[in-house]
């Protein structure tokens, strides 16, 4: 248990994190959602935005700061 609380304040210790996992993007630190829709997501953040683009995503957790999105991905695009 040790291990896993280090990792988790190391992670939330930031002020925004993307992982991406083989059907799953985890991203923590947003202010809020621009494009929410099957093809395109994009989230913004205090000085840029991260669109994230492929297929069939949907939304499996949602809370005020961290999202996550299943789905196949194809591109992460950041825009300053």
């Amino acid at each position: 248990m040790h291990l896993y609380k280090t990792m988790k304040n190391f992670l939330f210790d930031q002020d925004y994190f993307i992982d991406v996992w083989d059907k799953c993007i985890h991203v923590y630190g947003f202010i809020d959602i621009d494009i929410l829709e099957e093809k395109k997501i994009c989230l913004v953040f205090e000085s840029f935005k991260v669109c994230v683009f492929g297929n069939d995503f949907r939304v499996l957790k949602l809370t005020k700061k961290e999202i996550l999105i299943e789905g196949i991905l194809e591109n992460i695009q950041v825009i300053r």
